[in-house]
């Protein structure tokens, strides 16, 4: 069973978890400890996690002043984290606590907000009041307060604040930013809550406002109903609630017309590797693509040193099956053979500068592409990851097998015996698979012919 940051000391357990050096002047701690006053491991499990996101959040609030981006926190939010700071530090009885939160939080919206709207705040309530209203936003920021600062409730800020913690580290910076920013946009509109009290029917009126405010498509709406139903999924599993509001939430279908990826047509690969400013990068990737089914991201992480015996050797990728090998068709040797000679940083697809959340090579070329399809007029559904349809639709049409083009592009066969027992195919048969994909002889010549005229950048 799961022992992390437990610690056994006298039968009985404890969390325990390392303040890194940088904040240790601050915090005063090589480490954060606190016993959980029990010997079954089971019940220490379930209880710790609550502990290890307080001590992570103090840790965080450490590094916040080091680097002083707490400075740059709206003041709802830096209100909201001194109530954290306090709650992770108060080990007063619950009456002499409220009285001292009472008193250091009177003191912190002060220095926040100033003497007219701290009075407005703690004293427009009153029958009697004849003053201005106090901010909205300045008002609920002070009344979440109260709730993160009492340790009994679960603050719905707090608990996501240890899920983003704990997903951090297995998602890629994009996938975790979006996730983030969904999960706060929806904590924006219901307020900072105890998770407990969030139900099915505050689910379906986050969706009701969304649809209603924010015309979104199909896919969209989903996928965001999606990343917040990952925190309540988590917060179920966690002990936090008995049951995920937004489990089995029915979505309507969108009314959008939305036009789907579809594969390219001879006419319009031929417009795009005709258009005048198309450069060898351009035309390598796409010839890549057409004859091999690989995905962009995949191609611009191609190194020369990834091409051997004629075969792209691909290692990573998002599933396991996408670390393959790729024979390469013979359409492309012209092509390889340019892009090899012109490469000045050891990648195929050479002198691309990384950009996006996750530094992607593929980013800013995806970009570039995207402006030339734009400029000869190609219709939305075409667009470069639907070369792998085209490959995949002209492989079907050639009666290839359909493990052999799985395993090319890099999927799972969705056979059972196939993909659990299968070490994969030998390369032979994939290789006189792949050489039968054409697209018609004048186009395989066309593609030969034309890479040789191409500017070199």
């Amino acid at each position: 069973m799961d022992k992390s940051y437990l610690w056994k000391r006298h039968n009985i357990y404890w969390v325990r978890v390392r303040v890194p050096d940088k904040v240790r002047s601050i915090i005063g701690k090589s480490e954060l400890s606190r016993n959980l006053y029990t010997s079954d491991l089971s019940k220490a499990n379930n209880i710790k996690h609550s502990v290890i996101a307080e001590f992570k959040q103090e840790i965080s609030r450490a590094e916040k002043k080091i680097d002083k981006s707490i400075d740059q926190l709206s003041k709802e939010d830096r209100l909201k984290e001194f109530a954290l700071e306090f709650r992770s530090q108060s080990n007063k009885s619950s009456q002499d606590r409220d009285s001292a939160f009472d008193d250091v939080i009177q003191k912190k919206v002060l220095e926040l907000y100033g003497q007219r709207e701290t009075e407005a705040i703690f004293n427009s309530h009153h029958h009697d009041w004849n003053g201005q209203d106090a901010s909205e936003k300045a008002l609920k920021a002070t009344l979440d307060s109260y709730r993160i600062a009492d340790p009994s409730s679960q603050p719905i800020t707090l608990v996501s604040q240890e899920f983003l913690t704990e997903k951090k580290r297995d998602l890629q910076n994009s996938t975790y930013k979006r996730k983030a920013g969904n999960i706060s946009n929806f904590i924006s509109w219901l307020g900072d809550t105890d998770i407990g009290n969030i139900n099915k029917k505050s689910s379906g009126k986050y969706v009701s406002y969304l649809i209603q405010s924010k015309n979104l498509a199909s896919n969209t709406l989903s996928n965001i109903t999606s990343d917040v139903g990952s925190l309540f999924r988590w917060a179920e599993a966690r002990g936090y609630i008995d049951q995920n509001p937004f489990y089995n939430l029915q979505l309507p279908k969108s009314k959008k017309n939305v036009q789907g990826r579809r594969p390219w047509s001879n006419e319009e690969i031929i417009r795009f590797l005709h258009y005048d400013k198309i450069e060898l990068n351009d035309f390598g990737a796409s010839a890549i693509a057409l004859y091999s089914g690989m995905r962009l991201g995949e191609i611009c992480g191609l190194k020369k040193s990834d091409i051997s015996e004629d075969c792209f050797h691909i290692h990573k990728g998002k599933t396991s099956a996408a670390s393959r090998v790729v024979p390469i068709n013979s359409v492309l040797k012209t092509v390889i053979k340019k892009l090899f000679e012109k490469s000045k940083d050891g990648y195929l697809i050479t002198d691309i500068s990384p950009g996006g959340d996750d530094n992607k090579r593929s980013w800013n070329f995806q970009k570039r592409l995207g402006r030339i399809r734009k400029d000869i007029k190609l219709p939305k559904g075409v667009v470069f990851h639907s070369l792998r349809n085209t490959f995949t639709t002209r492989m079907e049409n050639l009666g290839i097998p359909r493990n052999h083009i799985s395993q090319i592009l890099g999927h799972e066969d969705g056979n059972m015996a196939l993909d659990v027992y299968s070490g994969g195919l030998a390369i032979e048969p994939l290789r006189e698979s792949i050489n039968k994909l054409t697209y018609g002889s004048g186009m395989d010549l066309l593609i030969k012919k034309l890479v040789i005229c191409l500017k070199n950048t």
